[in-house]
């Protein structure tokens, strides 16, 4: 099987808790710990995330995973240390069901530049907490997805999949990981059991090499190479 070097720390799973149980999400049956990352796993992901910034040009970080990032209880801090990590060269992305966004919390990480993303799972909890992202002028966009651009996580739940042909995996083949919440590296972001585990944030990251794995013959993705 092709095997490929890791380029880019692409997603901190914050946290793997979520504050809502969505039928489209795996999160309420999460096959792996619900925690919140500690603090030794997020400063060792934010030193690969650098390294991966500085050497191979990561022009990207996204700072949630299966979980809900905003109810971390350091998660304000959280994307202070991020923005102070990787600098100005690399955008800081996630995405947040909206449920605990207050002006107060958007004002508080509007310094570090982030980009946010609303998800529409709860109108009356996304709909204020867009206005406040707009606001603090770190609203980067709203997703409609498990209805526009849905898909069944890999076979990992039952949903509609509305996408007509495979899209491109922006995954393995593109030397991407992900830390859970838990500390373990992963090779992609749908990854709700851990059977896609590389190794640890406390190995070398230079040493690890990435390839499609059981998720990818489920996916309605393409991820470039056979699986």
């Amino acid at each position: 099987m092709l095997t490929f070097e890791l380029r880019a720390l692409h997603q901190i799973e914050m946290t793997s808790n979520c504050n809502l149980r969505c039928r489209y999400c795996p999160s309420p049956h999460l096959q792996r710990p619900k925690l919140h990352m500690s603090d030794e796993h997020y400063t060792k992901s934010l030193k690969w995330a650098t390294y991966f910034v500085r050497t191979h040009k990561q022009r990207e970080l996204n700072l949630a995973g299966i979980g809900e990032s905003t109810i971390h209880p350091e998660f304000v801090r959280n994307v202070h240390l991020a923005r102070e990590a990787v600098g100005d060269s690399c955008d800081l992305v996630l995405a947040t069901n909206g449920v605990v966004v207050t002006d107060e919390l958007a004002r508080a990480i509007a310094p570090a530049r982030p980009r946010v993303w609303v998800s529409n799972h709860r109108p009356e909890k996304s709909g204020p907490a867009i206005n406040a992202l707009r606001r603090a002028g770190v609203l980067a966009g709203t997703s409609n997805d498990p209805a526009e651009h849905a898909i069944n996580w890999a076979g990992q739940v039952k949903w509609e999949v509305s996408v007509a042909g495979k899209r491109h995996c922006q995954w393995v083949t593109s030397g991407r990981c992900m830390v859970m919440a838990d500390g373990r590296l992963t090779r992609c972001c749908l990854d709700a059991s851990g059977s896609g585990v590389l190794g640890t944030i406390d190995d070398d990251l230079t040493k690890i090499r990435t390839s499609p794995y059981v998720l990818c013959k489920t996916c309605d993705e393409d991820v470039g190479v056979p699986v």
